[in-house]
């Protein structure tokens, strides 16, 4: 690893086929494979705030999760239940956190955790993760809280992968333990059996190149060669498969739905926007708190995703252990009334001082100090409000837009607009969040087949 620039750097072997000038493989150490896995652990919400970062003046497109992401940071406050409701949106918390804190490059340096209750003299016994949430007292929680230190379960080698193993690295970001035969099958596939024609190339990987190779994992099929090599980022987002609608099957009774009006045109049956209330909206802002690694897994065949399913692959067949939180997979904040979700939060726990012997309970931030908190999970957005939500995941409150404006906006003719109710339960959720990634269209390709199966109406 290379500091003498005083910026931690990690240095990467690149073997380069020098006549089609592209990465035929890397060799890189175990600093580097843990940097390189940790890109699929982040958040959505992160990923979206790093890139744009990065790119400054750029938007970012990773299907619609910069347009999702925006909307968000450019509603007020006073369209969600609460100010850290906006807070952990905009910068979602990861249980992957602890971990990340040991990468020898860290693209996403984050404060330890910490933790608030109020100031209030009736010792409430409540705590936050957020220092804006409101006590069920009435006082903010601002008062930072020291806690007994708990002991952490490490891996002593490495943060995602342990050992001293050294690894190849082939363009489309397939991960595996270097071997001499295991190099030599790479360099036949490739076409670069004549060795007098393979170049080796050593660079130096800082935060910068990580963030291009970051960017270029959604946009290009040779990610090693655009980021490291040709340093140039393709557009737009590069699967192997396009998405497809779910099949369409009859929900059970018991399952949660979220009823939706969808506006439509006849001719083509395209969704143009939704109006739904909270609870959709509540939805689709989880989809920023998911981990990449998580919208893959929900989303089924990771084949599907190209050089990201890749790379998703290798991370669950080298990494050394399981995240230590068990199975849960973002934050206890993150639980709504309706998770339909097939995703599982971290359960709220029970905190002791470093002063005390009685267990303090973390409360829901989202809640506004309700006593109900401590039982019942709420959501994000404001509560009775009604928005529209658009075919590529724009959110706006309808009362800061017009509908006559909008339908102006589209350039369709009133006589071929058609609002249709549907109910959408946990099948339709997870196809909208796997969507989202692939496409710039994601209630076209989640909804389409919900749609499709409704019967016209009789005149």
């Amino acid at each position: 690893m290379d500091q003498s620039s005083g910026e931690p750097k990690l240095t990467l072997r690149l073997v380069v086929d020098e006549e089609k000038n592209k990465v035929v493989l890397a060799e890189a150490d175990r600093d580097f494979v843990d940097v390189l896995f940790s890109l699929v652990t982040l958040p959505m919400g992160t990923i979206v705030r790093l890139l744009e970062n990065h790119r400054k003046s750029e938007s970012v497109t990773i299907g619609c999760f910069g347009n999702l992401y925006k909307s968000v940071v450019d509603m007020g406050v006073d369209d969600f239940e609460t100010e850290a409701c906006k807070q952990m949106l905009v910068r979602p918390g990861s249980l992957r956190d602890v971990q990340c804190k040991r990468l020898k490059l860290s693209i996403n340096p984050t404060d330890d955790v910490k933790y608030f209750e109020c100031s209030s003299l009736t010792s409430c016994k409540m705590l936050s993760d957020f220092s804006t949430s409101q006590c069920r007292c009435g006082k903010l929680m601002k008062e930072e809280v020291k806690l007994r230190e708990k002991v952490e379960d490490k891996i002593q080698n490495g943060v995602f992968v342990r050992g001293r193993s050294s690894f190849i690295i082939t363009d489309d970001l397939i991960v595996a333990i270097r071997s001499t035969d295991l190099i030599l099958k790479k360099l036949k596939s490739a076409g670069c059996g004549d060795l007098s024609k393979v170049g080796e190339r050593l660079i130096d990987i800082g935060f910068e190149e990580v963030m291009t190779l970051l960017q270029c994992i959604f946009s290009s099929n040779a990610p090693l060669t655009d980021a490291l090599l040709k340093k140039q980022i393709p557009q737009g987002l590069k699967t192997c498969q396009t998405p497809s609608p779910y099949t369409v099957r009859e929900s059970d009774e018991s399952e949660q739905v979220i009823t939706l009006s969808v506006i439509m045109s006849k001719h083509d049956m395209k969704v143009l926007y939704v109006e739904c209330g909270e609870d959709f909206v509540d939805l689709v802002f989880t989809f920023l708190a998911v981990p990449l690694e998580n919208v893959l897994q929900t989303s089924g065949n990771n084949s599907n995703f190209g050089c990201i399913g890749n790379l998703l692959k290798s991370f669950n067949d080298l990494r050394a252990t399981q995240v230590s939180t068990s199975e849960a997979v973002i934050p206890h904040y993150y639980k709504c009334q309706k998770q339909l979700l097939n995703i599982i939060t971290a359960k709220r726990q029970s905190l002791v001082r470093t002063s005390d012997s009685e267990p303090m309970v973390l409360i829901d931030p989202k809640s506004n100090g309700n006593d109900q908190s401590t039982t019942e999970e709420s959501g994000f957005a404001k509560r009775d409000t009604k928005f529209i939500v658009s075919d590529d995941l724009v959110i706006t409150p309808m009362n800061s837009s017009s509908t006559f404006c909008l339908l102006k906006k589209l350039q369709i003719q009133a006589e071929d607009l058609e609002v249709q109710e549907i109910s959408i339960s946990k099948t339709e959720a997870t196809s909208l969040l796997r969507a989202s990634l692939l496409t710039s269209s994601a209630l076209n390709a989640a909804l389409w087949s919900l749609i499709a199966k409704k019967p016209e109406k009789e005149t």
